[in-house]
């Protein structure tokens, strides 16, 4: 009963934490998923490993058994490196400090059982929750293999009185404990991402859908009189005989800033015009080439090369002229983005797995992290003269598709954008041909 009740004060010690990181961090009203806070990460996890030891389980009389591992694991594979490591050392330095008969038996066992995980660190949050679990089982094993190991040469040497029978059943009942608390660790710390995850895309869907509103309620009624507005100047213009040259250029200024006022409008009816998607089996690669012909002589223009490999048979279930508007906009930035000395942008498409990818890479000026978060949002733009409305409808074109748009920047090495298209299956129940949007962001499907 005992050893009941120090089992279920360390699975409170490390459950208990991560509903708190998700209350003090997670949770907080944000357009985009916070970044990991790497200090609350070691403290709550610090906290965690320290109260395991605290209240240890003796499975084994007389050698106390801990689920401290958990919190160091937790620590490498969420918080990184230099966090698991600054977690590890603060609790063994509360080891060496409480004393202790198996005081080296930690310090042997801790550096072999992270060695694995900070090998998967960089890769971990790429896998599947599938994967996780099997390697959380992998972990689980490694663990209690060390933990056996050490326990076999002490009764070997006859330094701890047990048999060597009766260690391996307790191990093997320690393998289990410490197998299933990891994997509810790992799996509900894979839910709490998930919850933040979409709280991000309904704050984004707000958004959206508020602009898609006002779109359809004002753009129609703003672009009819700007048209006859500017068919009135354009007559004006014609008489050029008896014009002030003052007035000639007026004129002009006049007819750009309506020009300028159309475009506007045009992005808010391309917003509105999300609802309704014709889909069907299209040739990506075809698609590709298509739109890289359209924009070579804007690149020419502007000084700009594009460098193309794009794999034949790319085929897509998808709305021919919305994908088409995704990679023309995608393009058009790229090559906004470059300088028009050395200008370069890579478009790469081949097939991964059930996805085809679409990397747009260019060599530009880069974003600043800040300005990465913030791309996608509604009137948020790099541009002097944008709306920041197109890659609102881009990000809502590729979600509509189920698919993901993903962009990697640094400032001074420029930007990729990375389109992730479901592989065109001809089992596939068609869809219906006008689907209703109905504002969702996907991670951001979390991983294609």
């Amino acid at each position: 009963m005992e050893n009941l009740k120090d089992l279920i004060l360390q699975v409170t010690f490390i459950l208990f934490p991560i509903y708190l990181y998700q209350a003090i961090w997670l949770n907080r009203p944000t357009p985009t998923i916070p970044k990991p806070n790497l200090f609350l990460i070691y403290l709550l996890c610090s906290l965690s490993a320290v109260l395991c030891m605290i209240f240890p389980i003796y499975v084994i009389d007389g050698l106390p058994y801990g689920l401290h591992y958990i919190p160091y694991l937790a620590a490498v594979l969420y918080g990184g490196p230099m966090t698991g490591i600054s977690v590890t050392c603060t609790a063994l330095l509360y080891r060496l400090y409480s004393g202790g008969d198996v005081i080296w038996i930690s310090l042997i066992i801790t550096p072999l059982f992270l060695i694995v995980p900070l090998m998967l660190q960089s890769k971990w949050n790429d896998f599947t929750i599938q994967t996780k679990l099997l390697l959380g089982f992998l972990f689980s094993g490694i663990k209690t293999s060390l933990t056996y190991l050490i326990l076999t040469i002490l009764i070997f040497f006859k330094l701890i009185p047990f048999s060597l029978a009766e260690s391996l059943l307790e191990m093997f009942l320690s393998f289990l404990l410490f197998t299933f608390v990891l994997l509810m660790t790992i799996y509900c710390v894979n839910s709490t991402k998930e919850n933040a995850f979409l709280r991000a895309r309904l704050i984004k869907s707000e958004k959206l859908s508020i602009v898609s509103e006002l779109a359809a309620s004002v753009a129609h009624e703003v672009r009819n009189p700007l048209t006859v507005v500017r068919g009135f100047i354009q007559l004006i213009g014609t008489d050029r005989k008896n014009m002030d040259p003052k007035n000639e250029e007026y004129i002009t200024l006049v007819l750009s800033e309506l020009d300028r006022a159309q475009e506007i409008i045009t992005d808010y009816l391309n917003l509105a015009k999300q609802q309704y998607f014709e889909k069907n089996k299209l040739s990506l690669s075809n698609l590709l080439d298509e739109v890289v012909k359209i924009m070579t002589s804007y690149a020419n223009f502007k000084n700009v090369h594009f460098k193309n490999s794009i794999a034949p048979d790319l085929y897509v279930h998808g709305d021919s002229s919305r994908l088409k508007q995704v990679f023309l906009n995608l393009l058009k930035n790229a090559v906004e983005a470059v300088s028009e000395s050395d200008g370069e942008v890579k478009i790469t498409a081949y097939s991964s797995h059930d996805y085809i990818r679409i990397k747009i890479k260019d060599n530009g000026v880069g974003m600043t992290p800040e300005q990465l978060a913030r791309i996608g949002e509604p009137y948020f733009t790099l541009k002097e003269r944008g709306t920041g409305l197109g890659l609102t409808v881009t990000f809502s074109i590729v979600e509509q598709h189920e698919g993901t748009l993903r962009y990697k920047s640094e400032p001074g090495s420029g930007t990729s954008a990375t389109v992730s298209l479901p592989i065109y299956k001809p089992a596939e129940s068609p869809l219906p041909s006008s689907s209703k949007h109905q504002g969702e962001f996907s991670d951001h499907k979390l991983k294609p």
